[in-house]
């Protein structure tokens, strides 16, 4: 019985109001992105109209996100507002138009550009609000119903595309799009409170926000908009020679197949995804998938477009997860760092669509040609990944985990850690281990977050040094906490310094010795 109420709240808490809603709004964007073959194959809509629609949905998806994500760092109280409405209008005047104008048969390159440029932008207003409701939940809650939801997308997408009549196409649109705005309007209770903006640093008091943030994460959203890439090219490639409800069938497939695969690892490893590892993966499938794209015929590009949507699901699961972490380490409004990250994302999707129009309709030396260029921005990606951190794992690894391994944490990256507010390191305590308590209690029983709740409140931390002592206390290096918190190493070394200055510490073992005195009397406390 036990057992059976345990499995009924793990499914509600898979399929709830947002996990639904946010698949409801993937369905939009994706039949916005390839949803409208359906109709190319039912009203002969030719391939310049196509790649016209194509162009101008992504230069408004883009525009738009761009937008709101340097508005929320420096103009947060003008744009840090619900776009429910505007998003759903937009929808509705896009969708409006291209199908009443493909219906009555007055198509033409404005109406088609102006229809695609009002569903990129509304997609995108829509995709600003879903990003910031799950901003205000807890992340781990956030990641699954993410995960969930893009699962469930895929199989209403193809329930949508099974429908080959035009009018019953624009009434299942319509449901859909009411049905996201009725989700968004539940879901958003409390996201707009001003407690939710609290802990966020806005350009007001950072002039270079900006230009750290790009600075420290566009070599994760290039190596996220490589894949990106190659879905765009493997999608124009697959247009024109495969039947729209193969392309239709296999991308939602591939969809589904990388949510439900991504949701089951989540579920059943205990530590977390690392970025670099997600990638180094990806990087191998669309790397192998271009490189027998010479050797096969076209039925291949059916299945290539279907792996490729596989690999840039996951992306696309990733970027959110990351945008969601490296907001909240880095204490930026999500929307901001969301924003300027997914422009680097979805222009590698343009640039991918770009690339396969002018190319990918030829013989065998243009798919030839295809195949080097990919594999080359490819491989560039992957140097990238590995230039920025060394030492690739598929998990990151905690320190009890590298307790029951037996081996000795690295030593720190520099002298930070271990340097005093003279300049001088302690050798010695370096790369002291944690004592006994700390692998068995603190990081065991989750303790960390209590002590350095206890330690912050103490010496009047910041929310930032804080962060530092939770990376600290979990036996983290330079390097480790660096890549966590989405900085440079020198940033964690001046946060270090700063904590240790405060806190009257010199060392790490100092810092594992001070937390067990405040464990000690967190446990005092308990008893009496």
């Amino acid at each position: 019985m036990r057992n059976s109420d345990g499995r009924r709240k793990r499914a509600t808490g898979f399929f709830n109001a947002r996990s639904v809603g946010f698949a409801i709004y993937l369905v939009l964007s994706s039949t916005s992105a390839w949803g409208l073959l359906p109709l190319s194959a039912i009203f002969d809509f030719s391939p310049e109209y196509w790649t016209l629609f194509e162009t101008f949905r992504t230069l408004g998806y883009l525009g738009t996100l761009f937008l709101f994500g340097v508005g929320c760092l420096y103009l947060v109280y003008l744009f840090r507002a619900d776009t429910t409405y505007p998003s759903t209008v937009f929808l509705f005047m896009g969708y409006g138009v291209i199908l009443s104008s493909v219906i009555v048969g007055g198509t033409t390159s404005f109406l088609v550009g102006f229809s695609s440029f009002l569903l990129g932008a509304g997609s995108a207003l829509s995709f600003v609000m879903w990003q910031r409701i799950f901003s205000s939940i807890p992340q781990d809650e956030a990641n699954r119903e993410i995960v969930t939801g893009s699962a469930l997308s895929a199989v209403l997408y193809l329930v949508v595309s099974s429908f080959s009549n035009a009018y019953t196409y624009g009434v299942l649109l319509a449901a859909c799009i009411l049905l996201n705005a009725s989700f968004l309007v539940r879901c958003r209770a409390g996201v707009f409170d001003k407690s939710a903006s609290e802990g966020f640093s806005f350009a007001d008091d950072n002039k270079g926000v900006l230009s750290n943030l790009v600075s420290n994460c566009w070599r994760y959203a290039f190596c996220l908009a490589s894949i990106g890439y190659v879905v765009g090219v493997s999608r124009v490639m697959a247009q024109g020679v495969s039947s729209v409800f193969a392309l239709n069938t296999f991308m939602a497939f591939g969809m589904l197949v990388a949510a439900v695969v991504f949701l089951v690892l989540w579920e059943m490893t205990s530590r977390p995804f690392s970025f670099r590892a997600v990638f180094i993966v990806l990087f191998f499938i669309s790397l192998t998938g271009f490189l027998l794209l010479p050797f096969f015929g076209q039925g291949y590009l059916v299945v290539f477009a279907g792996v490729s949507n596989m690999s840039f699901s996951v992306a696309s699961m990733l970027m959110m997860i990351t945008c969601l972490q490296m907001s909240k380490t880095r204490g930026l409004d999500p929307i901001g760092v969301f924003g300027v990250f997914s422009c680097f994302v979805y222009l590698g999707v343009l640039v991918g669509r770009i690339v396969g129009s002018c190319l990918g309709q030829g013989d065998a030396p243009q798919f030839m040609a295809i195949a080097l260029l990919s594999a080359y921005l490819l491989s560039l990606s992957g140097v990238l990944i590995n230039y920025a951190k060394r030492g690739a794992v598929l998990f990151e690894e905690g320190l009890d985990a590298k307790s029951r391994s037996g081996n000795k944490p690295r030593r720190a990256d520099g002298a930070a850690l271990g340097q005093t507010d003279g300049g001088k390191t302690d050798e010695s305590t370096e790369s002291a281990s944690p004592p006994k308590f700390v692998r068995n209690v603190v990081v065991a029983k989750d303790m960390v977050p209590v002590v350095c709740a206890m330690m912050r409140k103490t010496y009047a931390l910041s929310k930032r040094e804080t962060d530092v002592l939770e990376l600290i206390l979990r036996g983290r290096d330079v390097a480790r906490m660096a890549e966590a918190m989405f900085v440079s190493e020198n940033t964690v070394r001046s946060h270090c310094k700063n904590l240790y200055k405060k806190m009257d510490v010199h060392s790490r073992q100092q810092v594992f010795d001070l937390a067990d005195e405040f464990r000690k009397g967190s446990m005092a406390d308990d008893e009496d």
